[in-house]
């Protein structure tokens, strides 16, 4: 890579002090931050990764270990304060997140069922629960040591700066299923050729599906082979609506090309 050039920008340092110095320069700036935080698990907030200076080191550099090598940074639940404490932590690094974030900016932030409330509760303070966009569930690998239950799954907390401004111009998430727009040209085709004629249409597109090789990614959408004046829909049994049941007559149509 070449550092003179480039104009991505890398920056090593305890994550508050460099908020602190991003605040001039990219005040407003941002489009998209994501942030994993420590966990709060009774264990320490910092990591032992493997940084230039040890440990022990950054520890007695940081504050949170004394002269006599006595570290006092351990959270556990048997003491007071036990969320306070994380929560003392996280407010101001993701007050000065926000700062950073434009309008149309959104943050995007990992964590597990210690603090996921706590949490939320917290960037609806700062954020406005008016601008929570999603609490996304991540299923993540299962382990084998679990008391009770082997509790397989995470959550990362989706908040906008200010969710008006992504309504005002349109802007979704969203990605396109393979092989669903190349079914919508094709409905689009057979309703140019048979206009109102919804029986000719559904036949026609019945026969494209069948005509086409087993890899090409529209095949394993073949039961979409209904039509109407809206697009290609699927027609299933309702009468199990868990589970990837009902959820709609429509749930693939034009409105996912």
């Amino acid at each position: 890579m070449n550092f003179d050039t480039t104009e991505n920008l890398f920056i090593e340092g305890d994550n508050l002090e460099v908020l602190k110095l991003l605040q001039k320069s990219y005040y407003g700036k941002v489009k998209m931050i994501y942030i994993d935080p420590p966990y709060n698990t009774g264990k320490e907030f910092i990591y032992p990764d493997n940084f230039s200076e040890s440990l022990d080191t950054y520890l007695q550099y940081a504050g949170l270990k004394d002269s006599e090598g006595r570290t006092f940074s351990t959270n556990t639940a048997n003491e007071g304060r036990f969320h306070t404490k994380w929560l003392n932590m996280m407010y101001p690094r993701l007050y000065l997140a926000r700062n950073l974030m434009r309008d149309d900016g959104v943050i995007f932030i990992s964590i597990d069922d210690n603090e996921v409330e706590n949490l939320r509760r917290m960037c609806d303070e700062i954020f406005g629960e008016e601008n929570q966009i999603a609490c996304l569930v991540w299923e993540k690998g299962r382990k084998n040591d679990a008391k009770l239950f082997s509790v397989g799954h995470e959550y990362m907390l989706v908040y906008a700066k200010t969710s008006s401004v992504l309504k005002e111009r349109n802007i979704v998430w969203r990605e396109e299923k393979p092989g669903a727009k190349e079914i919508w040209e094709q409905y689009i085709s057979l309703r140019k050729s048979h206009d109102d004629n919804d029986t000719a249409i559904e036949a026609g597109l019945q026969s494209w599906f069948a005509q086409l090789p087993k890899a090409h990614p529209s095949k394993k959408w073949s039961r979409y082979k209904r039509v109407d004046q809206c697009g290609p829909w699927r027609d299933r049994d309702i009468s199990w609506p868990g589970g990837d049941g009902y959820s709609g007559p429509h749930d693939l149509d034009h409105r996912h090309r």
